[in-house]
């Protein structure tokens, strides 16, 4: 695994807000929609949310990071909040009128309600993260604390992460970072338990692939999973509140002296609406002006 040290900044600049169904945005179905007019966000301390910001950019070359935390502007009056990657399908489900964005991991499980669209003319897929044409890409880390260092049993299960099977789950719906897969060995300390935290985004792959398979292997060890977003990720490690920290993103500026970061996998961020609407396409300037002005992405638009 490539182990980096990457530093962005992502500023809260806006309030958490639980959100509904979008007033005025038409019924729960696709029929007769020529445009979305309203879109859904993640929170501030998500790293899908600090990923997509800083990628997103208007014509002008200005991303919606920039607008926001530079310029001291807002999101459009158009734009709610959904907690977790979960609570974002089931929004944009609901809302024919809307788009939102996810993990490209979390795309197929949910394809009986939204389906993802083409950025900038390209399809949300792994071969085209890999190849570089799809421009909505971002890291999937694990952070701990520099100064303690990691622990065993946490480097047992990263050393199973990098091992040929490890890679080969991690493949399945993202790009591994293993530069060569490793022998792996099961874990033979004294250790029990092993605490995760963090990133939506992030705890599909644990959840899902990598810990089931952990696990077969070592019975005895108990893997917890859980969280909010990745800023809970970063400062669960720097309270000692964790085993692994999960983001979603590189790591935050403000925990690159007291933070290490492995990163795990690369993964797309998915442009979604509900599975009926005729949009196929949408391009970094129409989701700027979306977000940042609410101006509406008409369906036919290329």
């Amino acid at each position: 695994m490539k182990k980096k040290f990457l530093a962005i900044g992502v500023a809260a600049a806006l309030s958490v807000t639980a959100v509904g169904m979008m007033a005025g945005c038409g019924p729960a179905s696709a029929d007769g929609v020529t445009e979305i007019t309203a879109a859904f966000s993640r929170p501030n301390t998500s790293g899908t949310y600090g990923a997509f910001n800083e990628l997103v950019v208007n014509s002008e070359g200005k991303s919606i990071d920039e607008a926001i935390n530079d310029d001291g502007l807002d999101f459009a009056a158009c734009v709610q909040y959904s907690q977790e990657t979960g609570n974002v399908v089931t929004d944009v489900a609901a809302n024919p009128n809307a788009l939102g964005y996810i993990s490209l991991g979390a795309v197929a499980a949910n394809s009986n309600q939204i389906k993802a669209v083409q950025v900038n003319g390209v399809d949300a897929t792994v071969a085209n993260i890999e190849n570089g044409s799809y421009a909505l890409s971002r890291p999937f880390n694990f952070v701990y604390r520099t100064e303690e260092g990691i622990s065993d049993l946490a480097q047992n299960f990263i050393d199973f992460i990098e091992s040929a099977q490890g890679q080969e789950l991690v493949n399945e719906e993202y790009i591994g970072q293993a530069e060569e897969a490793k022998e792996y060995t099961p874990y033979s300390g004294s250790e029990t338990t092993l605490t995760l935290t963090g990133s939506t985004s992030v705890q599909p792959l644990m959840r899902d692939f990598i810990i089931p398979a952990y696990q077969e292997l070592n019975p005895g060890i108990t893997i917890e999973c859980s969280g909010s977003g990745s800023g809970q990720g970063e400062s669960d490690a720097v309270a000692g509140n964790n085993d692994l920290g999960m983001i979603s993103r590189a790591l935050g500026s403000d925990y690159a002296d007291t933070l290490t970061a492995y990163t795990i996998a690369l993964d797309g961020i998915a442009v979604i609406v509900q599975k009926d609407v005729a949009l196929t396409n949408v391009t970094f300037d129409q989701l700027y002006n979306l977000y940042m002005n609410g101006t509406p992405i008409p369906c036919d638009a290329e």
